[in-house]
């Protein structure tokens, strides 16, 4: 069950069990409260009205020996005693005569009895026999109607509610949005979600009109419904609505993601940016999603300071990834230094050797040479690495920039068993080759030179 049309659903039960609990002393005083203000139909009454009607003692169309035995059976339901309440009931229904006005409040008792006990469908008959009665008011038709679809909310009966509740908005003239909610609620609850929509639209567009609260169950309902119809626009629309009245993270990161379905980048990453900005990212994996969306639209810089922040905070967590995550963002930033340390942390708790191998050419990048050539050999002897060749290139790279040019060729020799690279790392062999004769002639001019200069002294 979505948590929006669960949230209308135990609002219409709790609504109804409030009602019904304090229900007979209305049906005992034939007194029905409305469930909205000020609006044509009365709707399901709240209990909250019943102390305005308690000083009402007579009432017309009930004798007062009736009177008496609904007083009592009322008794007897506040102290438990349903037994006692159906005979005294029962007694009541068996007279032979009854007026129209007695025969409504005893069915109506009747249901609220048998709610009390959860014997709903029997709640329901009785009902249902209330409204066969004659002289039954408009009013207290449309509220009984409303009760019974609320009766059929509790058991779960969505296709009956949604026939009871067609059924009375139809006759009702200037409804409120409550019958419109259900509607569409019960719809949700049947997989219909075309069908929800119009009934919660046209519930908020009564609100509106009225000066009356939109609630949030009310659009949390209606985005159920677009969702599942994959109107990505329309739940858009609506989460927007979302994030101004009620900013919570779930809102705000949802919309974030709206927005990347529908390529709006800077939206989506505004969204989320507004979510951080109000303290709501507490978890390690939303601030690294902050810090990929913010890469995404190469603002690296801010996206490491949030990540080292995260790391300071103790909310992003201490793994390779992050930390590999926050190296990236530094290069991304031109800040190739601090990308060192994160790097190597990444790589200290890595398995296999690829981010040592990724470090090893950071330092050639900063002509850390020494650096590069332990980073390089702890990568190859780690093992488990993409393309071993680069690794040995990398090395011999650095080997050769430390004048370290036997081991260098040896590298590059091992490097050249990968075809990709076999031509660029021969060249290297040749270029060290060549360097290192070039390196014996001068040595060696130098040699001939001073031993020159000690013949002429002598």
């Amino acid at each position: 069950m979505d948590l929006a049309s669960g949230m209308i659903i135990f609002a219409h039960k709790f609504r109804l069990h409030l009602y019904l609990r304090h229900a007979v002393l209305v049906a005992i005083l034939l007194l029905a409260v409305p469930l909205t203000d000020n609006s044509s139909w009365s709707g399901l009454a709240l209990a909250q009205e019943d102390k305005k009607q308690e000083e009402t003692t007579q009432v017309s169309g009930i004798s007062e020996k009736v009177y008496r035995k609904f007083a009592e059976a009322q008794e007897l339901m506040e102290a438990d005693d349903y037994q006692g309440a159906v005979k005294i009931l029962d007694a009541v229904k068996g007279r032979k005569k009854l007026s129209a006005t007695e025969a409504i409040q005893l069915y109506r008792i009747y249901g609220v009895l048998y709610f009390n006990q959860e014997r709903y469908k029997e709640a329901i008959k009785a009902f249902e026999t209330l409204l066969e009665q004659e002289d039954v008011s408009e009013r207290e038709r449309n509220d009984t109607l409303f009760t019974l679809a609320q009766l059929h909310f509790q058991i779960e009966d969505w296709k009956g509610a949604i026939k009871i509740l067609n059924n009375l908005i139809a006759v009702i003239e200037n409804p409120p949005s409550e019958p419109f909610i259900m509607l569409g609620s019960a719809h949700y609850q049947i997989d219909q979600f075309k069908e929800l929509i119009a009934p919660v639209e046209r519930a908020i567009e009564i609100a509106r009109q009225r000066d009356k609260e939109v609630k949030e169950r009310w659009w949390l309902l209606l985005r159920a419904g677009y969702y599942e119809l994959n109107n990505i626009p329309k739940v858009t629309e609506i989460l927007e609505i979302l994030v101004v009245n009620w900013p919570k993270k779930e809102y705000w990161t949802m919309l974030s993601g709206m927005y990347g379905e529908l390529d709006r980048e800077q939206h989506q990453l505004g969204a989320y940016e507004s979510a951080y900005d109000q303290g709501l990212l507490i978890k390690s994996a939303e601030i690294v999603t902050l810090a990929q969306l913010l890469m995404q639209a190469e603002a690296g810089y801010k996206g490491a300071r949030i990540i080292e922040k995260g790391f300071a905070d103790g909310i992003v967590e201490a793994n390779e990834s992050n930390y590999r995550l926050l190296s990236q963002a530094w290069q991304m930033a031109a800040e190739f230094e601090k990308a060192i340390e994160p790097l190597k942390k990444a790589a200290k708790n890595s398995d296999d050797g690829e981010l040592d191998v990724r470090l090893a050419n950071s330092y050639l990048n900063l002509s850390r040479y020494e650096d590069c050539i332990a980073a390089s050999r702890s990568g190859l002897k780690k093992g488990g690495l993409k393309r071993t060749a680069i690794a040995q290139e990398l090395l011999g790279i650095c080997l050769f920039e430390t004048d370290k040019f036997e081991d260098a060729k040896k590298a590059f020799k091992l490097a050249a068993k990968d075809k990709k690279i076999k031509k660029r790392t021969r060249n290297w062999i040749k270029f060290i080759e060549s360097e290192q004769t070039r390196i014996a002639h001068i040595n060696d001019a130098i040699k001939q030179a001073r031993l020159a200069r000690d013949q002429a002294k002598n």
